[in-house]
C-alpha cells in the first residue's frame, strides 16, 4: 500500500481536522454551534475552566500584591503637609538635628524624592534609620522597605525583616501585614501560616485593607484558619469597600460563584465592573464571561469581546485563548486569522499544551502565520512534551512524512504509540503499515522508547 494512501490518509488527517475544528467546522453529525469541534471554547466545560484557573490566579495576585506593596514609600498615604514643602526645608533640617522624628522622617522623604534638596537615597536612608531608632513605627517600616529594596543601602533582606518586625510590633499595620506575607512565603522567617493569620488579622482590625485581603485569603483556602468562606467574603468585601481592585474582583467572583455568599450575577457584574474601573484583569476576563453567557446583563456578544480583549492585552491566558478562538471563527469580531495567530502565539507562550498544538497547525497550514513545518514541529513537539495525545499523533505525523524534519519512521512509530496510550484514535492500519517500513529491531525500539517515555512521563490521573 503506498504511503499516501495508508498514512497520509489517517495521521493527516487529524490535521485537517483540527484545522476545521479551530475555524469552527464541525464534522458530519456535529451540532453546527461554530465552538463544538474547539474544546477550549465548549460552552459546557470552558466556564467552569475559566472560574477555576482564576481563583487560583486571583489569589496569587492578592498575595503578589501583598509583597510589592512595600516597594512603595509613600507610607501615610497623605498629601504633604506644608511643614514639608520646599521653602521650609530648613526648619525641618534644624528640627531633625535637634532629634524630633517626625522632622526626620520629613527630612528624609525629601532626600528620597528631591524635594527641596538634591536627590540622595543614602541620605534618606540615614534619616529614616535616626528616627527608625528612636522606636518610631513608621520610620521602621521604611527602613524595612530600604533594606529590602536595596536603595541607599546594600539589599539586605534579613535587616528588612527585623525592621519589619519591629514596625508591626509597634503597631504599624502594613508591617503587620507584610510580616504577614513573609510568614506565608517563608521570607526571612520559618514559614508558618498560623503566624501570617495572625499578623493579617492584626493589619486587617486596623482597617488596612491589603491585610483584609490577606486574612480574607487564608479564611477562603484554610491557611493558618479554618476554611471559612463567609469570613472570606466578609473581609474580602470590607477591603473592597475601600477599593482594593483585588478584592472587588474576589467579591464579584464570590458572588457569581456563590461562595460564602448566594449566587447574585447583578452584584457580581456590579463589583466586576468597580474592579475593572481600575484595570483589573481578572474583573474583565469576567465581565467577558458574563456578557458572552448573558448572565447579570443581556448577552452581548460585542462587549464580551470588548472585555475579553482588555483582559488578554493585560496577559490573561483566558482572554487571550477566547480571543484566539473568536477571530478564527468570527465568533463577535470580523474574522482575522492574522489576529487570531496573534493570540494563539501568546496562549502558547503560556505553555498550555492545547494552545501548543492548535499554533503548530496554523504554522503547519500557514494560517495567518508564514507556513513554516519546523516551527510546527517544534510547537507539536513542546506540546507533545507534555503528554498531549493528539500533539503526539501529530508529531508522529510529520516525522512520519519527513515535514520540518528527516523522515523518521521509529520516531514516528514512538509518538503514535504513546498517542494511543493517551486515548487518541490511531489508527492501527496506519500503525500496522509503519511496521511494514521498518525492520523488526526498529519496530522493537520504538515500542521500547514509548515505554520508556511513557514511564518518565506519566500522564496525570483524571479527577473523578
Amino acid at each position: 500500500m503506498p504511503w499516501s494512501a495508508a498514512f497520509a490518509g489517517t495521521a493527516f488527517a487529524t490535521l485537517k481536522s483540527s484545522i476545521n475544528a479551530l475555524a469552527g467546522k464541525t464534522n458530519p453529525g456535529t451540532q453546527a454551534t461554530g465552538y463544538t469541534t474547539y474544546r477550549a471554547l465548549d460552552p459546557v466545560t470552558r466556564p467552569r475552566v475559566v472560574i477555576s484557573i482564576t481563583i487560583g490566579a486571583m489569589i496569587q495576585r492578592i498575595l503578589f500584591f501583598l509583597l510589592i506593596v512595600p516597594v512603595c514609600l509613600a507610607q501615610t498615604n497623605q498629601p504633604p503637609t506644608a511643614s514639608s514643602q520646599p521653602d521650609d526645608i530648613n526648619a525641618i533640617s534644624a528640627q531633625a538635628n535637634q532629634g524630633n522624628p517626625d522632622a526626620q522622617i520629613k527630612l528624609a522623604d525629601a532626600y528620597l524624592r528631591g524635594r527641596g534638596v538634591t536627590e540622595n537615597d543614602a541620605e534618606g536612608f540615614r534619616w529614616f534609620l535616626a528616627a527608625a531608632e528612636k522606636g518610631n513605627a513608621e520610620a521602621q517600616y521604611s527602613v524595612g522597605t530600604l533594606y529590602a529594596i536595596g536603595k541607599g543601602v546594600k539589599l539586605d533582606d534579613a535587616e528588612a525583616t527585623k525592621w519589619f518586625l519591629e514596625s508591626a510590633e509597634n503597631g504599624n499595620a502594613t508591617a503587620q501585614y507584610d510580616m504577614g506575607v513573609r510568614c506565608a512565603n517563608g521570607r526571612g522567617v520559618p514559614k508558618d501560616n498560623q503566624q501570617a493569620a495572625s499578623w493579617f488579622r492584626k493589619s486587617a482590625d486596623q482597617g488596612l485593607a491589603i491585610g483584609q485581603a490577606g486574612l480574607a485569603a487564608g479564611y477562603l483556602n484554610g491557611l493558618g484558619l479554618p476554611q471559612d468562606k463567609a469570613e472570606a467574603f466578609k473581609w474580602f468585601t470590607a477591603a473592597a469597600e475601600q477599593g482594593l481592585p483585588e478584592a472587588q474582583a474576589q467579591v464579584g467572583l464570590m458572588y457569581y460563584r456563590g461562595d460564602g455568599t448566594p449566587v447574585n450575577y447583578p452584584l457580581a457584574m456590579s463589583w466586576f465592573q468597580k474592579s475593572a474601573s481600575q484595570s483589573n484583569a481578572d474583573a474583565e476576563l469576567h465581565l467577558g464571561l458574563m456578557y458572552e453567557r448573558g448572565q447579570g446583563a443581556p448577552q452581548d456578544q460585542q462587549r464580551a469581546t470588548q472585555f475579553y480583549a482588555l483582559a488578554a492585552e493585560k496577559g490573561s491566558f483566558e482572554a487571550q485563548r477566547y480571543l484566539a478562538g473568536a477571530y478564527l471563527t468570527g465568533h463577535g469580531v470580523q474574522k482575522d486569522e492574522t489576529q487570531a495567530a496573534k493570540w494563539m502565539q501568546l496562549t502558547a507562550a503560556h505553555g498550555d499544551a492545547e494552545s501548543e498544538c492548535n499554533l503548530a497547525v496554523l504554522y503547519l497550514t500557514g494560517t495567518g502565520l508564514p507556513q513554516n513545518d519546523q516551527d510546527a514541529l517544534m510547537w507539536f513537539q513542546k506540546s507533545a512534551d507534555q503528554n498531549f495525545a493528539k500533539a503526539q499523533n501529530d508529531l508522529g505525523a510529520l516525522y512520519a512524512e519527513g515535514r520540518g524534519t528527516a523522515r523518521d519512521f521509529v520516531q514516528a512509530s514512538k509518538w503514535l504509540l504513546l498517542a494511543e496510550q493517551g486515548g487518541y484514535n490511531v489508527s492501527q492500519k496506519t500503525l500496522d503499515w509503519l511496521k511494514t517500513q521498518m525492520t523488526p529491531e526498529q519496530t522493537a525500539e520504538a515500542q521500547r522508547l514509548a515505554d520508556s517515555w511513557a514511564n518518565a512521563h506519566p500522564r496525570p490521573i483524571p479527577p473523578k
